[in-house]
């Protein structure tokens, strides 16, 4: 498991535990994937990027469920 000790060491390089830089790489994805067919509806199983589609999708689920005031449980916040 994690220990206190493990959390320190990681914390002290810098870890990021949100992860933000993914979801800032999969948004200049999706910006791509707009510029090249004019609509950000790509598929859940779209071939040429298949993690860009399961995230335009976890990005819809966790609209919804903040829409819905579900806020704590989905990491959506404000700002995405």
């Amino acid at each position: 498991g994690m220990c206190e000790e493990r959390i320190k060491n990681l914390e002290s390089i810098g870890f990021n535990w949100r992860n933000n830089q993914t979801w800032e790489a999969m948004y200049e994805n999706l910006k791509q994937y707009k510029a090249e067919y004019g609509d950000t509806n790509v598929p859940s199983r779209y071939a040429d990027n298949p993690q860009l589609g399961r995230w335009v999708n976890n990005q819809r689920t966790r609209y919804k469920n903040f829409t819905a005031g579900k806020k704590q449980y989905n990491g959506m916040t404000e700002d995405r």
